[in-house]
């Protein structure tokens, strides 16, 4: 395979099998397309504007030689793509897990709570790191308001939702791995807290968990709101 098709075939592995399974019966992910598509929509309009930005600051960038020649606003074509694969898959590995585990419990509120004071502690650590302080420092605004401020919608999702990071811990550790492993995708270590996992650097994991959170939010709010409205 020549190397410039490297992280295009990465988001071709990613997506063949939540597309080959999603019309599973049991979760028929397809009847929530249009949930998904607003709630994936609006998250991914954020990384994208966040993924420029710190592409411009040189935070990281891009290895030419493994993607294609394409590029929009200084992101390559595959980077679009990405944002719509990832968000795609880790949705449909929190449907399954909910459809096929609906009674599911891994610690209620209390793994929510750590992650939170860990985020605190890692903004604590590397304030002057950008890529740490965004990553954990949004990530634990937008649990504490999910706690704090809507805690029935956060209740009726967070044992899902954890366990959906979990399993997507997998498939991203690949995915991932690959990036930063040739590396496709190369880190200014000056903007992170230099701990990595294998070639991972560590803020990647909850940069993860910071996107499907608020995917999920939105994407469980929106499908509340259609049960609300009248037939």
């Amino acid at each position: 395979m020549d190397k410039q098709f490297t992280y295009l075939f990465l988001i071709i592995v990613t997506i063949a099998g939540p597309i080959a399974l999603s019309f599973d019966k049991k979760v028929a992910f397809y009847k929530n397309f249009k949930q998904f598509t607003f709630s994936a929509g609006i998250t991914s309009i954020i990384y994208i504007i966040w993924d420029i930005i710190f592409t411009r600051n040189n935070i990281w960038k891009f290895n030419e030689i493994y993607i294609l020649k394409y590029k929009l606003i200084d992101l390559p074509l595959e980077e679009y793509l990405f944002f719509i694969v990832v968000p795609y898959a880790s949705l449909f590995i929190y449907e399954c897990i909910k459809n096929y585990f609906p009674n599911l419990k891994v610690g209620g509120t209390i793994p929510w709570l750590t992650i939170v004071l860990f985020s605190i502690l890692m903004i604590l650590l590397n304030y002057t790191k950008l890529y740490t302080l965004f990553t954990f420092g949004l990530l634990a605004i937008i649990l504490l308001i999910a706690i704090l401020l809507d805690s029935h919608l956060f209740n009726s999702i967070k044992n899902h939702l954890f366990a959906a990071w979990v399993i997507c811990l997998l498939p991203m550790s690949y995915v991932n791995g690959v990036l930063t492993g040739k590396p496709i995708l190369i880190y200014n270590d000056a903007e992170n807290c230099t701990l990595r996992i294998g070639t991972i650097p560590l803020e990647d994991f909850f940069y993860h968990m910071l996107y499907m959170a608020i995917m999920i939010f939105i994407y469980e709010y929106k499908k509340s709101t259609k049960r609300l409205k009248p037939n």
